[in-house]
């Protein structure tokens, strides 16, 4: 006699090789390009769970290359186009190279895919302003979706060491070097020695989810928050417009992270280390105060509760500048971008692009690519996606095409990020550390910068800006008003006059400024 499970399980395998079948007399064959959505697992290989469960459900057969970040991935972007041979559907995050691509007449128009994938269209392409980042003489060439993870990033405090100095959490800029000095010169760990710096920060500029703006960088962009140039572009109307980098502020705010270093409350070797380093030193136990995001929370909640078994890590609020202003910095609400080839587009692939990114959507494709095999990779509790398994790299594999998939809505962001617990039984709510550090930190919206074009010498305008203000912080040059002149001065042997007159242009026409 068959068993009933056995007949069950054979019908299934029936009526998944009838989907199998019948898509594989019509399948489209669809070249995927993406950054590596984990890049620390292995990319697909034949067969992998994902692309059968792709095929099954849309009728495509994927073949899908990771690429490599930063300028790497543009380089393999620009050999592709330079031997027409652009993937059928890719990303890009090289916005100069965006719109070389489509001045070369290398990526197709993308409106004629929205009617097709209805779902998708209502849920991420109908903000005209950020439809606005990818138009080009009134065509959309690109899907641009919304940010699904941004302003993650906040200032964290040893609240255990607070605590134990009898202080509170700074709310200015005074009370923030106060506490820092404490943290610095009162030994907070208790240990007997002086090995513990106030505020750890480095010269970054990361994007992921916020837009660091010429300068220091984001973990200094709140001090220039707090004196309301925060970013590259004020925004300004008319005339008024220009670069921060022109506001006496900027100058003020540089003055405060002077005071910073004066103070001997910073690490000596900030200017130079990496964003590694820093995170090595506040899982150790010697930052009092430091900038990071809840995602760099999470990968080193471990080390820290091994060195710190009685540490406590909370998000402090952004501190007011003397006029009160406060700001953590800025934000763009943008998120990955598709571009479909020309040439994948006069083949006819336009509907099986459509199919597949609807299919990424909602329902079991998103999740299948955003939290991989149900029941193998996350069960949902409660609607929340919970993950299970014990084969991580199965499962981060079995994610790679996430950023298809991923909305950013509450359900997936406490599924993404949960509750860390510590060994006494203390446990840290992830998702709640995100809302507080969006919520409370007046991040500002400058989604309009995507549209601005870089100089061509813009590497050049980088390195003066950021190399002058490593100079005036560390006291390597005066600062005063000959040197401060001397150095907005040397902004006109780079031409930024021009550089700012483009921007102005781009903003406005992208409706940005008024």
């Amino acid at each position: 006699m068959t068993h009933p499970r056995t007949t069950a399980r054979t019908l299934a395998l029936v009526t998944l090789s009838a989907l199998l079948g019948a898509h594989a007399q019509k399948a489209t064959d669809l070249s995927v390009a993406l950054y590596a959505a984990n890049p620390e697992a292995p990319a697909p290989t034949a067969g992998w769970d994902t692309g059968e469960v792709i095929r099954a459900r849309t009728g495509v057969n994927l073949k899908f290359t990771m690429l490599p970040t930063g300028a790497d991935g543009d380089n393999k972007l620009g050999s592709l186009a330079a031997a027409n041979d652009l993937p059928d559907l890719f990303e890009i995050r090289n916005r100069n190279l965006f719109y070389q691509l489509i001045r070369q007449g290398q990526v197709a128009p993308v409106s004629s895919l929205l009617a097709q994938m209805p779902q998708r269209t209502k849920a991420r392409y109908g903000n005209a302003m950020r439809n606005g980042l990818v138009n080009e003489n009134g065509q959309m060439y690109g899907l641009q979706e919304p940010a699904t993870l941004s302003r993650q990033y906040g200032i964290m405090i040893r609240q255990d060491w607070l605590e134990k100095l009898n202080l509170k959490a700074p709310t200015t800029l005074d009370e923030f070097l106060n506490v820092a000095r404490a943290f610095t010169e009162r030994d907070p760990d208790g240990n007997g020695r002086k090995d513990t710096f106030g505020y750890c920060g480095v010269i970054d500029f990361d994007t992921a989810g916020i837009l660091p703006g010429l300068g220091l960088g984001n973990h200094f962009q709140w001090v220039y928050g707090a004196y309301g140039v925060p970013g590259t572009w004020n925004y300004r109307a008319g005339a008024a417009f220009a670069a921060n980098v022109r506001n006496p502020n900027y100058r003020k705010a540089t003055e405060y992270v002077r005071r910073l270093v004066d103070a001997k409350v910073m690490d000596p070797d900030w200017a130079t280390m990496k964003r590694s380093d820093l995170r090595n030193r506040w899982q150790q136990g010697k930052c009092g105060l430091f900038f990071e995001s809840v995602g760099g929370l999470i990968a080193g909640f471990k080390n820290f509760e091994a060195n710190n078994p009685k540490g406590d890590l909370r998000f402090v609020p952004v501190p007011k500048g003397p006029a009160g202003s406060r700001s953590m910095g800025t934000f763009a609400n943008a998120g990955t971008l598709l571009v479909v080839s020309k040439k994948a587009m006069d083949a006819g692939k336009g509907p099986a692009i459509a199919k597949f990114l609807e299919w990424a959507n909602s329902g079991e494709g998103y999740y299948q690519l955003a939290f991989g095999k149900k029941g193998a990779d996350y069960t949902l509790v409660g609607g929340i996606p919970t993950v299970t398994t014990t084969n991580v790299n199965g499962r981060l594999t079995n994610t790679q095409l996430r950023f298809l998939a991923l909305n950013g809505q509450a359900a997936e962001l406490k599924g993404r990020y949960g509750t860390l617990k510590f060994g006494d039984g203390r446990s840290v709510n992830v998702y709640n550390l995100l809302m507080d550090t969006r919520r409370t930190n007046n991040w500002i919206d400058r989604s309009g910068d995507l549209v601005v074009p870089a100089a061509p010498n813009q590497a050049d305008i980088d390195r003066y800006i950021s190399e002058s203000l490593v100079q005036f912080v560390l006291g390597q040059r005066p600062l005063n008003d000959d040197s401060w002149k001397a150095f907005t001065d040397g902004l006109n042997g780079l031409n930024f006059a021009g550089y700012e007159k483009n921007a102005y242009a781009a903003l406005k026409a992208g409706g940005f400024v008024k």
